[in-house]
């Protein structure tokens, strides 16, 4: 008959000369029912205007005979894949699939016999045919079973054998050639960027509306200007990374941050449950204009710049492993304390190894921000933090474990990760912590503590999962190491002040001495009351085999003729901290010069791998050795100095990754913290450390807010968090406070994990540097995929900027300083109720699949200009949308 038009009126096709125009036939059913019911949204799943392999739409009919055919309803919705596929190989693979799982038919030749031969060298008639078949099976069988429920099951696990079609195609490095599983638990080279795409090519798409004049990748630490990247910390990390060199995003974080130091009274909970400061989520890793403007925040609401009081009153630390962040905060006057990791490893390298690969012991004097061989003065060392462990290194042990039990498994951290694992790798921690000889667990946690909480020039952070069990209800058991890290706690507080003085007696042993309150050096008389009274000696060996010495240790002439008490020593079975089994007495005398003597050898036991013993004077009663804001010298334009005030904070990391949801309100972590807010006092705790408290991703691998779907929410009595409800945190926080401690809320700007809703982006595979990565010779560059990139929950909704105007009413400065690394000042007149692509950097992978976005086959990305999808004109598979095409399968 020649060619031919189709046309749909009134619900049939009718088809046409399309030389003459002429009617020829009109057909009230058939395959061209597969035709979508209306081109727009309400019929085609669409993102953004593109389509998607894993999408759904409404065709006109479908029919499980291709003689009868029903009208659809608006509920009766089919997967594109039943009907479009990206290549020839596809839909026989498709074919294929499906026959092999149950919709077989021998009347239309669906066996597993006739199909296996099938492949993209078959002839497209007869693939197209079987596939026609194919769909009236798969119709019986959603008639049988009333719902589409299991065929969406089954063309979900057709997909994940498809690589263009699941996470394969974003070339995870876990399954790369020689990848070895890292106990972080992420990948930090599994990241996408994205890329500004305001193309009037369809074939290459148009994502404009998430184009951004921003993401500035890696300002980090010194390099803010990008002039120096001598110390470069990565921008990716893990989830979606949220672009902080954004005006917009910078405005929100102030806005943000506002709000959690005003939480308790913006929230009508409790007018003093409101945060005090920060502990810095991966400050290396953002761009370090939004530290800046922390720093001013917090200043201008506190007055903090010159004022060690006020200073004091509000501590912010940031999270980092670089050194040269010391060098950046520094030459800004110290708005933030710096993460003193150096000593962290120092620590681990010298007393927490096997004892046959631990490192020199003098590096316990030299190998950290600051060098304790003779530290006297004041105002000089970079202000900081420090720690033994944390929440981060903890997990990376458990994660070991994992690793260990499960050798060849290289996506272990990722898919093949079971919450079990985690629990039987615990259950071998706690063994092994019990060892003598330790496989996973850190040998000498009480010495390592010891010199933690005897150190000048920093600030200590005792770690939750030191004192109690971390698989248990919060704060239910004590762990094996409670009563030495809490007598080492409460004894900083009573004793530790003064001048220090790290010395090497041999290659296996060393001493540190704190001289006193007002008490500089060994040479000093003091000039405190408290002079005499105060000071400790702390000694630590690392060889277990160290034969028995006594040595003899410089109190200072501030302390001849003084009795000083063992308040722990080594003993053939742990600690004593009353001497019994020690081969000390429990008190010596220093003789006329203020030398202590004082006998050491070496010792293997759970507690102890080669030595471990402190002393302090012998006291009546009790005392505060304690340096107030009020005693130190301000220091004009600086924020934070290092000096006997700061170092009289000691910081208390309130949580671990795996504590277990609580059971009942009572066993809510918030709760528990204001039961024991008094301990906490008593123990010499100063600054309270939260565990960030936002609302997780459901999904999340701990609950514990990292990975965090909505900043403004901090749960709620009827949604609680991990931790307990927004109420239940305030007052907890006004507990702590009455109690006489600070709180710091953990500030997470790197990233947000979980959005809820797809959009369609346009990406690059790279590396956590941001630079393209190739993974086993493969990548892509430019291409349309539909991330999970906007959300931020109810909580962002309502709060998002919501403070900008008071803000920019109240501190006009945050507006007109102009951030570092872009010139610009933060914008306060947009508010982020909703995130988006064009507020963040890129994303972690996602699993989504690179290639799911329909093309036709002349390369255009299929399109459906609907709504405010304009970037091109409806462009459609020709099966799901030309009256056409089937009007001439009809005329033939």
């Amino acid at each position: 008959m020649g060619v031919v038009q189709g046309k749909i009126v009134n619900g049939k096709l009718s088809i046409y000369d399309a030389t003459s125009n002429k009617l020829l036939k009109t057909l009230d059913s058939g395959d061209w029912e597969n035709l979508a019911y209306s081109f727009d949204s309400s019929s085609i799943n669409n993102t953004d205007g593109y389509l998607s392999y894993a999408g759904w739409y409404r065709p006109y009919g479908t029919s499980q005979d291709g003689k009868t055919w029903y009208k659809t309803t608006a509920s009766d919705w089919r997967p594109l894949l039943m009907y479009t596929w990206p290549s020839k190989d596809v839909e026989a693979k498709f074919i294929k699939y499906f026959v092999d799982n149950g919709y077989t038919n021998t009347d239309y030749g669906l066996t597993k016999d006739n199909v296996t031969n099938l492949s993209q060298d078959t002839d497209t008639q007869t693939l197209n045919k079987y596939a026609r078949n194919l769909r009236f099976v798969i119709e019986k069988s959603i008639a049988a079973n009333k719902s589409t429920g299991p065929l969406a099951n089954d063309i979900n696990k057709f997909m994940l054998t498809i690589p263009e079609l699941s996470a394969k195609s974003e070339l995870p490095v876990e399954y790369s050639n020689g990848y070895v599983p890292d106990v972080s638990g992420s990948i930090d080279n599994n990241q996408l960027i994205f890329i500004n795409n305001n193309s009037d090519n369809q074939a290459k798409g148009n994502t404009s509306y998430a184009d951004s004049n921003y993401r500035l990748m890696n300002r980090t630490i010194n390099n803010q200007t990008n002039n120096d990247n001598s110390d470069q910390s990565p921008e990716l990390l893990v989830g979606n990374d949220i672009d902080n060199s954004n005006p917009a995003v910078q405005a929100e974080n102030l806005n943000w941050e506002y709000f959690l130091l005003n939480y308790g009274k913006l929230m009508k909970y409790n007018a003093d449950g409101n945060f005090d400061g920060f502990r810095v989520d991966a400050a290396d890793n953002i761009d370090a204009d939004v530290l800046d403007q922390l720093g001013q925040l917090v200043n201008d609401m506190y007055h903090t710049k010159g004022n060690q009081e006020n200073a004091n009153n509000h501590l912010v630390y940031n999270e980092g492993y670089h050194s040269g962040a010391a060098q950046m905060l520094d030459g800004k006057n110290n708005p933030e304390l710096y993460m003193d990791a150096g000593y962290f490893y120092t620590l681990e390298n010298v007393l927490g190894r096997n004892a046959d690969k631990r490192d020199n012991i003098n590096n316990l004097v030299t190998n950290s921000i600051v060098n304790r061989a003779n530290d006297i003065t004041e105002n000089t060392a970079t202000p900081n933090w420090s720690f033994v462990t944390n929440h981060d290194q903890r997990k990376n042990v458990i994660n070991q474990i994992i690793i260990d039990n499960h050798p060849g498994v290289p996506d272990i951290m990722n898919s093949s990760y079971k919450p079990e694992y985690a629990q039987e790798a615990w259950d071998e921690f706690y063994a092994d912590q019990a060892k003598t000889d330790k496989q996973y667990a850190q040998y000498n946690l009480p010495a390592q503590y010891a010199l933690l909480l005897s150190n000048r020039d920093t600030v200590p952070q005792v770690y939750y999962g030191d004192l109690y069990n971390e698989t248990d209800q919060y704060m239910n058991t004590k762990s094996m190491y409670y009563d030495a890290i809490t007598t080492l706690m409460k004894a900083r507080r009573t004793f530790v002040n003064g001048g220090q003085t790290m010395t090497k007696v041999n290659d296996n042993l060393i001493t540190s001495v704190r001289y006193g309150k007002g008490v500089a050096d060994a040479s000093s008389n003091g000039t405190d009351p408290l002079s005499r009274t105060t000071g400790m000696a702390v000694i630590v060996g690392n060889n277990p085999s160290m034969s028995e010495q006594v040595v003899a240790i410089n109190m200072g002439l501030a302390h001849a003729n003084e009795q000083y008490r063992n308040l722990i020593d080594s003993t053939a079975d742990g600690l004593t901290y009353n001497s019994n089994g020690s081969v000390n007495p429990s008190v010596l005398t220093t003789d006329s010069k203020g030398i202590l003597r004082v006998t050491v050898k070496g010792y293997s036991n759970p507690y102890v791998s080669g030595y471990l013993s402190v002393w302090v004077p012998l006291i009546n009663g009790t005392q505060n050795a304690r340096t107030s804001a009020q005693e130190v010298r301000n220091v004009p334009g600086k924020v934070f100095t290092s000096d006997a005030a700061l170092d009289s904070h000691m910081i208390y990391e309130d949580f671990s990754l795996f504590q277990p949801e609580p059971t009942t309100v009572n066993e809510h972590a918030y709760n528990v913290i204001k039961d024991n807010a008094a301990l906490f006092n008593q123990l010499g705790i100063t600054d309270f450390w939260m565990a960030p408290s936002y609302t997780p991703f459901n999904t999340s691998r701990y609950n514990e807010g990292y990975a965090m779907t909505d900043r403004y929410n901090l749960g709620t009595a009827d949604n609680p968090t991990k931790y307990g409800s927004g109420e239940e945190l305030s007052n907890a926080i006004a507990a702590l406070h009455q109690a006489g401690l600070k709180v710091q809320e953990d500030l997470v700007m790197n990233q947000m994990i979980g959005f809820s809703t797809q959009e369609a982006v346009t990406v690059t595979r790279v590396d956590r540097d941001a630079k393209q990565l190739s993974v086993d010779g493969q990548t892509f560059a430019d291409q349309i995929y539909f991330g999970y990139t906007r959300g931020g929950g109810q909580g962002q909704k309502d709060y998002g900027g919501k403070y900008l105007a008071e803000l920019k009413q109240k501190y006009p400065d945050l507006f007109t300083t102009k951030a570092a690394s872009t010139g610009v000042a933060p914008d306060p007149n947009t508010r982020i109720t909703e995130w988006s692509a064009k507020y963040e950097n890129g994303t972690s992978l996602q699993n989504v699949g690179i290639g799911l976005a329909v093309k036709i086959p002349n390369g255009y990305y299929a399109y459906l200009n609907d709504g405010n999808n304009k970037a091109f004109n409806t462009t459609l598979p020709e099966t799901m949308s030309s009256a056409d095409y089937y009007a001439n399968i009809e005329d033939d």
